[in-house]
């Protein structure tokens, strides 16, 4: 009944590891089978913190939310980071678990995860929105419903949903919650303040977007691209919401937060329109470029439907708490062909600013701004998903998007490895290829995934960039102690072949180019060794300065 449930509730697929005490999941699954396929299932990873990633990865691009079934105890557990990165990044993420069965609490059972053992519930409750355990079953289907109602609730999170093994194979006469609204706000605004608001940004001669994760869903997007585009537009994004609005589009300013672009920074930094709008933006380290915030238009105005984030992202702008798309849509009804006379001018200034930082000339080492560079332009198509590290810096600043919805990322806890999971779990929620970014240290943590890929015939090129050490460690210590930050000369070529992918060492654009061009039409798993320079600078520098400028303002440092 559960399976069923959530199948109906738009999740096709469920992420897991085999044990004993969700065998109740595992032997069930095809009882409620489709033209000769179960409705949902099963994808086998290599490790629950894989699981945990692919159900992350599912959530985002299915704009639901992903299932992870794990052991719960040692399984539980290993899902932690995962979770963590969910909880940090707001995707609904749920945890489904089996447990020892009634009667074995307080008995030093093995795997004890009630309150007289580990009590997971309890490790788990700051990272989720609920988290229960059945030990009965009397009505077990009444805990069900109560974590599908937390799915709906603003902010999303995790949520975490643990039965006692005999409990779930138990029969039960209960029908399961439909709510099959598990993406679409309840937040109606205050129709004063949006008529107010409305009219602020009509009366002005210019008005620039800047879009957040917050707004990032399909009708959004395609309302937003409508109106850049009727209305001659420009939209940029903060970092967790890049790819929101389509890059190759000729009204993205590109991304303005941490390793963001030039054009973004300056026109909501400096050379601004009259009116900016900032829709649901979260006001994060990175996506404020270090809490710089929007300074430089006349009127700043923070529309979004999450009552945390208002006015914290640009303090002293004006706000409206408001469903995003609501918004929207009745902006988009009050314009006139004549409204933002000024936009013309505005882009002509933008314009002038360029977009990237200068690439310096190749040396004995390739640099990773040329690898992505290279990627990007025989890759364009694919999804990019970026992991943690200096990698993504260079993946933030010069990869364009030219796709709808085509790049996914962690921005507030930038767990690494998390990439490999979360891929496998967008190319099951929206079936294209993929382009991994990624770092040796972060293959060394969650490079096992790559076997679940084969397995299951993702088709996903994943792209090392191996400078042999920890990059961010080796770049920002201040005393750095090579044996810290510096790692083995690793074969992932061989790494990659032992899971069953293809693999290719490159050491210069040139060779990236040649078989970057050989496999881009190929499916399946590639796995690209490329040799990057260590010592390359990242694309952060008005990050840095920022965050440094924020830093001595708290601290009295001069």
């Amino acid at each position: 009944m559960i399976l069923d449930s959530l199948w109906a509730e738009g999740a096709s697929a469920f992420f897991m590891v085999p044990g004993k005490q969700i065998n109740a999941f595992m032997s069930n699954y095809r009882d409620g089978e489709y033209a000769g396929h179960p409705r949902i299932s099963p994808v086998i990873s290599a490790a629950e913190g894989g699981a945990a990633m692919m159900a992350d990865g599912y959530a985002r691009a299915s704009e639901r939310f992903g299932v992870v079934i794990a052991l719960d105890g040692p399984g539980v557990a290993n899902t932690v980071g995962g979770i963590s990165t969910a909880c940090a990044d707001r995707s609904p993420v749920v945890l489904l678990s089996g447990h020892v069965p009634t009667g074995f609490d307080a008995h030093d059972a093995l795997q004890d995860v009630t309150p007289t053992g580990l009590d997971t519930a309890s490790v788990l409750r700051p990272l989720t929105s609920t988290s229960l355990q059945v030990r009965s079953a009397a009505h077990p289907i009444r805990y069900f419903d109560i974590t599908l109602r937390k799915l709906v609730e603003q902010p999303t999170r995790p949520v975490y949903l643990s039965y006692a093994a005999d409990v779930l194979f138990s029969e039960t006469s209960d029908a399961p919650l439909r709510t099959n609204t598990l993406s679409k706000s309840h937040l109606i605004c205050d129709p004063v303040d949006l008529q107010r608001v409305i009219g602020t940004v009509n009366a002005s001669s210019s008005v620039a977007v800047l879009l957040g994760s917050q707004a990032n869903k399909k009708a959004v997007r395609r309302l937003l691209t409508r109106l850049s585009e009727d209305h001659d537009i420009l939209v940029g994004s903060t970092l967790d919401a890049k790819g929101a609005f389509t890059e190759s589009h000729p009204n993205s300013v590109g991304v303005f937060g941490y390793s963001g672009n030039q054009r973004a920074h300056d026109l909501f930094m400096r050379n601004g329109p009259e009116t900016a709008l900032l829709i649901g933006c979260r006001p994060s380290q990175w996506n404020t470029n270090g809490w710089a915030g929007v300074s430089g238009a006349e009127n700043v105005i923070e529309v979004t439907s999450e009552v945390k984030d208002i006015g914290n992202f640009s303090p002293g702008s004006r706000t409206l708490l408001c469903d995003e798309l609501t918004f929207l849509e009745h902006w988009e009804a009050s314009l006139t062909e004549e409204s933002f006379p000024g936009n013309a001018d505005l882009r002509e200034r933008v314009e002038q600013v360029r977009l990237h930082d200068d690439i310096p000339d190749e040396g004995d080492a390739m640099s990773p701004a040329q690898a992505v560079r290279c990627l990007n332009s025989w890759l364009k198509d694919r999804i990019c998903v970026a992991d943690s590290g200096n990698h993504r810096s260079f993946a933030t600043h010069y990869w364009t998007t030219d796709i709808d919805a085509g790049f996914y990322s962690t921005t507030n806890m930038g767990m690494m490895g998390w990439a490999f999971g979360a891929a496998v779990g967008i190319s099951f929620a929206r079936d294209e290829p993929c382009l991994v970014i990624t770092g040796d240290g972060c293959t060394l943590m969650h490079g096992m995934e790559i076997q679940t890929a084969v397995r299951y015939r993702r088709n996903i090129i994943f792209a090392i960039f191996d400078n042999s050490s920890y990059g961010a460690t080796h770049m920002n210590n201040i005393k750095n102690i090579p044996e810290l930050s510096a790692l083995p000369n690793h074969d992932w070529v061989k790494f990659a072949e032992s899971m069953g992918a293809t693999g290719f060492r490159v050491t210069s654009i040139g060779e990236l180019d040649t078989v970057v061009q050989k496999i881009k039409d190929i499916d399946g798993v590639h796995v690209l060794h490329l040799v990057v320079d260590r010592d390359a600078p990242t694309p952060a520098g008005s990050y840095r300065s920022n965050l440094k400028a924020f830093e001595a303002s708290n601290t009295g440092a001069r």
